[in-house]
């Protein structure tokens, strides 16, 4: 198919020679023409078929226009391609395209045969549909005179070669940026590389158009308002010559720039438009409309705001890269790069300069009379570090504040605001906070846009963030105009109520998102709770700590807990609010609760009166959590007691039906669930049944995960218990699950380790294996010792039932248990340690592992924890010889159970050490119950 222009519009294919009909499809298929075979986008189509009059769905319009076309010309011809459509025609089939390409060659080569050949296509004026394709009229036109001059052997002045400045250093990185530039300019003709100040801009735009032939580089930094054509007039004349066809000298900047670049294919560099961004809009956009062969390429801080502006974002260096940069200008400094052992140092310090190459040049500059540590420590005070630049740089690049000040000049009010505010939030924004917080600091929210705009903010994962060189610009500023502590209480406040609002939907569906968005603001909210530390009234910090706690108690940040308690709480203060209440509350009932290898003091009056005061304080300020101060603090109480227990009592709680029933339905299930955990805790399988089926079906019925998790935990033991092992598995499993990505990693291989332990009873030893080796796989990513340490039991649990005592010690002994540990924890992996011993026949070892575990059991008053003692001590026993005291143990595990674990895989194994019914009477001592919790009395039956 042939396509001509020249003269009219004519389309053969063969010896057929068809019509267009309709202005509409013949506009399209010239458009396509002019760029046969290449893809041609929708804008850029509507833009030139509907010039003047777009429909109201150009898309919409621009189809059924292909549709008709598409059956006016042979088949395939017209392709429709993501994002826009093709004419698959050759551009010599086209005569206007072939005439232009001829032009072209015939004006890179001299060559005036070609400019011949491309003059005989022109048989007629060309063919337009519509005024819109002026631009096409005059590019054709403007080649015409270019071949003509050529054929009568009188060519043009060439242009004068670009004078782009050379580059000094060599360019590190940067490569997927610069392929980046380099396709869009072949595509868009307005390319603005935007990025923060010393990102290195610049660089990379004059590395862009160096192998360009026609460039016109135009340096805006020392331009003012209104100077802009003036800065391009003075340009001109070293990068472009004027046509000679010019009769008379153009007299304004603004004529001359537009004579000079009058029908030339000329990239024209505007570098640094930060400052005087409206007039370099106004300007591009000029150039744009009157000269089509032109392009443009920008360096800003933000965007243009020109129609069609395409981007290129220049953030921080990637790491490598980074560290290369480093590396190779302190070897400039100094004379030799980084050394192995100074390599942690510098990898160091490039983070902390955000990956930008000029705050990383300024460092490594420093390295000629610094060492690198000096360097490092230096930059808590960055600014003054690095206020040294290279004497003949741009004063903006001076130094590390010269280079922000640049952009703090340009800034309104309002953008100035934000940017301080923005600085005494580490974890930068959250879009969904962004409204309170600007309202909060007397702005339109819109400012952090704005500050994106001008590269100064980052908008990342829904987040505002400030790179921290920025950040800690902000800080300085605060400090030198005496506003930081100001500005650190308003961010304070607006914290306190962001985070009591989300606190409030945490028990129920909303958790995850609740603890997302405390994860997300973790370094904000720590700042803030540290800036409420200070001052002499606790009030507002006692309101954060509270919309904290619940997050904190999910995530147990016990280690936090404990000095925020510290800080915050106070007993001689009125308990005149929900949070001072809570607060107090909790104080009180951590002190059952001392830290590892502290004994709490306990004075049962002053406690007794100190607990009765906060329950009548909760029930002046009732809430969810308020509401479960009198059973916690009598539960506290019974957990005092019974450290003064030689018995080693279990705790209890204490909940009246009225007070389950009064309650709002998440406490309701909460205090079920209390009350199941200490039916499990006291052996009372009866109880655990009932209050962990009530416990589970409130909590799900609320929709709140972590109390599912746990009441499923506490359900999936009853059912062990009662020797319904396939519906434990289903319900481990789903607990399991529920809390997947809430608590901590160890609460969750707890979970999953009971699942194992249901197989095990199940006979399912491959699956078991399988899943202990997944929970392995999950603790080494975790890295934690408490993460491992709950791998390795399950592991160790797997290598008992399968009667491999070697596999089962080894799994044992890589438990490394620190200091600080839950004694139930360290008594169970002591327990297990036990019975590895006893399968490989080493039973004074054993023995030696069930004193040191019993102990520990008892004290930690779990009773479930000292039954599992009791079964290994029953194993011990009977491998001993000592079937009686085999009997009575297991008899005393089942008391302090509170039913017979007659499944679990050492239990069997002991039963069949004993070669009789488990259920027989045992052989006690007379006078000692069965159900008591003496360690003295247990440790006995190894005598």
């Amino acid at each position: 198919m042939q396509v001509r222009f020249f003269g009219g519009l004519s389309v053969s294919s063969g010896a057929d020679e068809g019509a267009i009909p309709g202005r509409g499809q013949q506009a399209l298929l010239l458009r396509l023409a002019v760029d046969a075979g290449t893809t041609v986008g929708y804008r850029a189509l509507a833009d030139d078929v509907w010039p003047s009059d777009s429909p109201d769905d150009p898309r919409a319009a621009l189809q059924s226009l292909a549709s008709r076309l598409r059956r006016a010309l042979p088949d395939g011809m017209l392709a429709s391609v993501p994002g826009g459509y093709r004419l698959d025609l050759a551009r010599d089939a086209v005569d206007i395209t072939r005439f232009q390409d001829l032009v072209a060659a015939a004006r890179a080569d001299g060559d005036p045969a070609l400019a011949r050949d491309a003059l005989a296509l022109w048989t007629g004026d060309p063919w337009i549909p519509h005024d819109g394709f002026d631009w096409l009229v005059r590019d054709l036109w403007q080649d015409r005179g270019h071949a003509e001059r050529l054929v009568v052997a009188s060519p043009p002045p060439a242009p004068e070669a670009a004078r782009v400045p050379a580059a000094i250093a060599g360019l590190v990185g940067r490569a997927a940026e610069l392929g980046a530039i380099r396709d869009r300019l072949g595509t868009d003709r307005l390319v603005t590389i935007i990025g923060p100040g010393g990102a290195g801009k610049t660089t990379l735009a004059l590395k862009t158009v160096r192998a360009t032939p026609d460039v016109l580089v135009v340096e805006l930094a020392p331009a003012a308002a209104g100077e802009v054509w003036a800065a391009l007039a003075g340009a001109v004349g070293h990068g472009i010559r004027l046509n000679e066809t010019t009769t008379t000298p153009p007299m304004s900047p603004r004529e001359r720039v537009l004579e000079a670049v009058a029908g030339r294919d000329v990239v024209v560099v505007l570098d640094n438009c930060e400052h005087v961004i409206r007039e370099a809009a106004e300007v591009a956009q000029t150039l744009l409309l009157r000269t089509p062969g032109l392009r443009i390429l920008a360096t800003s801080r933000e965007p243009l705001g020109v129609v069609g502006e395409a981007f290129v974002d220049l953030g921080p260096l990637p790491a490598l890269d980074a560290d290369e940069l480093f590396a190779r200008r302190v070897r400039s400094a100094r004379g030799i790069p980084p050394s192995p052992d100074e390599r942690e140092t510098a990898t160091s310090i490039v983070q902390r300069l955000d990956g930008l190459p000029l705050a990383i040049e300024l460092a490594a500059a420093r390295a000629r009379t610094l060492t690198f540590a000096e360097i490092d420590a230096g930059l808590s005070d960055r600014f003054a570090l690095l206020a040294n630049g290279p004497r003949l740089s741009p004063g903006r690049h001076r130094t590390l504040r010269a280079l922000i000040d640049w952009s703090w000049d340009t800034l309104t009010d309002a953008e100035r605001v934000a940017l301080r505010a923005s600085s005494v939030f580490p974890d930068g924004i959250g879009s969904g906070d962004a409204d309170a917080i600007a309202d909060a600091f007397g702005v339109d929210a819109t400012v952090f846009d704005a500050l994106v705009d001008r590269s100064l903010l980052v908008r990342r994962d829904g987040r505002f963030r400030l790179l921290e060189t920025v950040r800690e610009y902000g800080l300085d500023r605060l400090r030198a105009e005496g506003a930081e502590t100001k500005f650190r209480e308003r961010a304070a406040d607006v914290l306190t109520v962001l985070a009591a609002e989300r606190e409030s939907t945490m028990r129920g569906p909303g958790l995850r998102a609740g603890l997302a968005w405390f994860d997300a603001n973790e370094e904000n909210l720590s700042s803030a709770l540290r800036t409420r530390t200070v001052g002499p009234d606790r009030r507002p910090g006692r309101r954060l700590l509270r919309a904290l706690l619940w997050a904190w108690a999910v995530r147990e940040r016990v280690e936090e807990l404990r000095p925020a308690l510290a800080a915050f709480a106070d007993p001689d203060a009125p308990l005149d609010d929900e949070p001072g209440v809570v607060i107090e509350s909790l104080a009180l009932f951590s002190d059952a609760f001392p830290e590892p290898g502290e004994t709490p003091t306990f004075d049962p009056a002053r406690f007794r009166a100190r607990r009765l005061a906060l329950e009548q304080a909760a029930s002046r300020h009732p809430s969810e959590v308020t509401v479960l101060v009198a059973p916690l603090l009598r539960l506290a109480e019974t957990v005092l007691q019974a450290h003064g227990s030689p018995a080693g009592r279990a705790w209890h709680v204490d909940v009246s039906d009225d007070e389950i029933t009064s309650a709002p339905p998440w406490s309701r299930a909460t205090l079920h669930m209390l009350r199941a955990g200490a039916a499990q805790n006291a052996g009372d399988a009866a109880a655990l049944g009932v209050e962990s089926e009530r416990a589970l079906r409130i909590f799900s019925e609320v929709g709140d995960p972590w109390g599912t998790g746990i009441a499923s935990q506490l359900r999936s033991e009853w059912l062990i218990l009662a020797g319904r092992l396939e519906d434990a598995l289903v319900v481990s499993d789903d607990a399991a699950r529920i809390v997947d990505g809430l608590s901590s990693v160890s609460d969750l291989l707890q979970m999953r380790a009971q699942s194992v332990g249901i197989l095990l009873r199940l006979g399912r030893l491959d699956d078991a294996r399988t899943r202990a080796a997944d929970m392995e796989a999950v603790a080494a990513a975790d890295g934690s010792v408490r993460a491992l340490s709950q791998a390795r039991m399950a592991a160790a649990q797997v290598e008992i039932s399968a009667g491999d005592g070697v596999a089962a010690l080894r799994q044992s002994q890589a438990i490394r248990l620190e200091p600080g540990f839950p004694d139930q924890i360290t008594a169970w992996a002591g327990a297990q340690r036990a019975q590895a011993l006893i399968l490989l026949d080493r039973l004074d070892e054993a023995r030696a592992a069930l004193r040191e575990a019993l102990p520990l059991a008892v004290r930690s008053h779990d009773h479930p924890i000292v039954a599992a003692v009791l079964v290994a001590v029953a194993g011990w026993s009977a491998a001993s010889g000592r079937p009686d005291v085999a009997r009575e143990a297991l008899a005393r595990a089942e008391a302090v159970r509170g039913a017979a674990d007659e499944r679990d895989p050492f239990r069997r194994w002991v039963d069949e050490r004993l070669s009789a019914d488990t259920g027989e009477a045992p052989a006690s001592a007379p006078g000692i119950p069965l159900g008591e919790v003496d360690a003295d009395v247990l440790l006995a039956l190894l005598d």
